[in-house]
């Protein structure tokens, strides 16, 4: 027999749930325009070539799911994963690169991925990592790029990699949805929302 949920424990997942989730900052519509037209510049841009997109995991699955259909050209596809935040605490990133991923990005069109831009550590890391493969060339793009109040400054050894393409600018403030996660949970809805906190 098939085990089910039961009704009390379904309404208190709900109930966090609903009480984790704040206000709606970019709606299912408008990224969908969005990612739409990105899809359609880039597949202009990379015209007549067999880009290498190399997505940094998790986060920016849905973003490149969406992004892809919108892309009527060839690619490669490549992953990445990285991870910094814990909880709502950013740290120190670890990079994982897949095994032979030399020899996929080298002299190769590269353009990397990601789900947001904040701190700029996580991006930085992964093109340091990935031009030291010497691609043909290498650009960015990411879903959001938060303006944080407080920007740290960038290490002198290595100054911070900016994204070329942007789907939205965004407050400084935590966001869940599309891909985005909160202690691992929310990267399954439809939309872009503030986490509610305190």
């Amino acid at each position: 027999m098939r085990a089910t949920l039961g009704q009390g424990a379904r309404r208190r997942g709900e109930a966090l749930v609903a009480n984790d989730i704040g206000e709606t900052l970019i709606s299912a519509e408008a990224i969908a325009e969005r990612v739409s037209g990105l899809g359609a510049a880039l597949s202009d841009l990379y015209a007549g070539r067999e880009p290498v997109i190399v997505a940094i995991m998790k986060g920016c699955v849905p973003f490149l799911a969406d992004l892809v259909r919108a892309w009527p050209g060839p690619m490669h596809l490549e992953f990445m994963s990285a991870e910094s935040y814990h909880g709502t605490q950013a740290g120190e990133v670890r990079l994982s690169l897949p095994t032979d991923f030399a020899h996929r990005v080298a002299g190769r069109h590269v353009l990397v991925v990601d789900d947001i831009y904040d701190t700029g550590a996580t991006l930085t890391k992964a093109c340091g990592a990935i031009a030291a493969l010497e691609p043909a060339d290498l650009r960015t793009l990411v879903l959001l790029r938060k303006r944080l109040a407080s920007p740290p400054a960038p290490p002198a050894d290595a100054p911070l990699r900016e994204p070329d393409w942007v789907g939205f600018d965004i407050e400084d403030r935590f966001v869940i949805g599309y891909g985005l996660d909160y202690n691992g949970l929310y990267r399954n809805l439809p939309y872009l929302a503030a986490l509610r906190q305190g």
